[in-house]
């Protein structure tokens, strides 16, 4: 054991919701009171995040914080509209911070599998590049440690929580709807939402296409995750697992994408004949095959969404009987 290694801290736990989703309950009770854990639960990693021991404090800070904006996002007609917005651009601005940060953490975590797919001969010139990119994630650290321990972030936290307990004070009348019935209409209408874009794509879809598609599978996953307490365990863990395999694909498609901007923009300040560029141009061309590759593999992917097996396990479990006129 190196003794001059400090010990790292361990990954927050995760509390319980105080007011437990179910069938029969208001909509917005349950609602308030997950955002008001998920908040809470990202704030949990901030002495992780700041120590700098494991990314993944960063990384599960955001995915508390995606949470919050999701659900309120995808809800926002629970609420006055006022607050909604409130609490989507705060946290907003806090997700802004730490982008830079986040991204940089990615292709240093890759970095081993950037040596792999490269020839050795250009192995000196990758390690160039991932010595600038280092130099450009202690710049990106220093600035987030920064603004972290400001006044300014603690006081926009602080107005977070009170958007939060301001939601749960004044809800909309659609708001005070059975949380099993709010759920099945939310999940049926983003399901269809999906379908209808699986079944419009093919491989001459544009790559905005196939982005769009992605953001959509977003929400439905957010919501199935969100809602999931109320049904079927069996069916809904097959759903959202026939969702995940498609979500894997969409989120190569989009690192990729992401990859080829970020190494085309540093190929920019550098000189065609220099190791560094010669690597990266290397990287950027693999880069370029595999986006392609992965944009063939969902269109084929789509079909396990669209199959009939499938949509009848979402018919089935979500959609509510038709209105009475009577």
């Amino acid at each position: 054991m190196n003794v001059t290694k400090r010990d790292k801290l361990a990954l927050p736990s995760r509390k319980k919701d105080k007011i437990k989703l179910s069938a029969k309950k208001e909509v917005y009770l349950p609602v308030h009171s997950y955002l008001f854990a998920e908040f809470n639960h990202a704030r949990k990693h901030e002495s992780g995040l700041l120590r700098d021991d494991d990314s993944e404090f960063l990384h599960q800070y955001r995915v508390s914080l995606r949470r919050c904006r999701a659900i309120t996002t995808l809800m926002k007609g629970v609420f006055q509209p006022e607050h909604s917005k409130a609490l989507t651009s705060n946290l907003k601005i806090l997700m802004q911070k730490t982008n830079r940060l986040r991204d940089l953490d990615v292709y240093l975590l890759k970095m081993d599998d950037y040596f792999d797919c490269l020839e050795h001969k250009h192995h000196q010139g990758l390690a160039r590049f991932f010595d600038d990119l280092q130099s450009h994630r202690r710049k990106s650290f220093k600035e987030v440690k920064l603004w972290i321990k400001t006044d300014d972030y603690q006081q926009q936290c602080q107005e977070i929580k009170e958007v939060i307990e301001q939601l749960r004070q004044n809800p909309l009348d659609e708001g005070k709807e059975p949380s099993l019935i709010y759920g099945k209409e939310m999940i049926d209408n983003r399901y269809h939402k999906v379908l209808i874009i699986c079944q419009a794509l093919t491989l001459n879809s544009s790559d905005d296409d196939i982005h769009h598609l992605r953001i959509e599978c977003k929400k439905l996953r957010y919501l199935l995750a969100y809602f999931s307490p109320l049904f079927s365990n069996e069916i809904i863990t097959k759903q959202i697992s026939t969702l995940k395999v498609l979500q894997d694909s969409l989120g190569l498609f989009n690192d990729s994408s992401v990859q080829q901007i970020f190494l085309a923009d540093y190929l920019t300040a550098r000189k065609p004949t220099s190791h560094r560029y010669l690597a990266v141009d290397q990287l950027l061309i693999i880069t370029q095959k595999e986006h392609l590759v992965t944009k063939q593999n969902i269109i084929k992917q789509l079909s396990q969404f669209t199959d009939s097996t499938n949509i009848e396990s979402y018919d089935a479990l979500y959609a509510l009987p038709p209105t009475s006129n009577e």
